[in-house]
């Protein structure tokens, strides 16, 4: 029994680190101020290029700052007693699993197509026993999954709030604006009104930018 459990362990750390390494090498569309000012500030890049991988947040720094967030605001928001917050934090984990297989596409430019492919990756990754959570999270209609939604979008936008100036310029770029924000987003707020003043708190910041 020992001996099958080390060759188990063997194949599961395998598979893990595999992961593990998939979620390092995916990029995603904005990047922390720590890393905006030790790369482009101290003259690693030449300029701002939205595509330089170097100015470009990873999928596990996305993943790893959802739970914080999450944590952070449960205390405050209008419906936290009817939320398991642990439910939650299980979908965060597993939410983005299948941009390992497809990539990032930039949230404001994502087409139902390209949704789809990604909720087929996750299903084709996610262990069986995972499948329906993560679904339950695709439906937008449990209140942790409306929690986990509203957490999942909030995250870009305290990057883009505490970077104005490279914001400005992305959405130039990009040919965005805060109206762009508010169609894909403010409803994903609107089922609390602690989330939905912190949204429209973030939207009178980008009118500043």
């Amino acid at each position: 029994l020992y001996i099958l459990n080390m060759n188990s362990g063997k194949e599961l750390v395998t598979e893990l680190i595999k992961l593990q390494t998939k979620y390092t090498k995916t990029d995603r569309a904005i990047t922390t101020r720590e890393k905006y000012e030790a790369f482009y500030l101290n003259k690693f890049v030449k300029e701002l290029d939205f595509n330089n991988k170097l100015l470009r947040e990873s999928l596990i720094e996305h993943v790893g700052h959802l739970p914080i967030i999450a944590t952070f605001l449960y205390p405050h928001i209008e419906n936290r007693d009817k939320i398991d917050l642990g439910k939650t934090l299980l979908m965060l984990a597993i939410h983005d699993i299948g941009e390992t297989e497809v990539g990032d596409v930039i949230t404001y430019k994502k087409t139902k197509e390209h949704q789809n492919l990604e909720i087929a990756a996750a299903k084709n990754i996610l262990d069986e026993s995972y499948i329906d959570i993560f679904q339950e999270f695709e439906d937008v209609e449990s209140l942790e999954a409306k929690f986990a939604k509203a957490i999942d979008s909030l995250a870009p936008l305290l990057h883009e709030v505490d970077l104005p100036d490279v914001t400005a310029k992305r959405f130039k770029y990009f040919g965005f604006n805060e109206e762009t924000i508010i169609k894909k987003k403010r409803p994903l707020f609107i089922w609390d009104s602690v989330l939905l003043g912190i949204f429209d708190y973030c939207i009178e910041e980008y009118k500043k930018i």
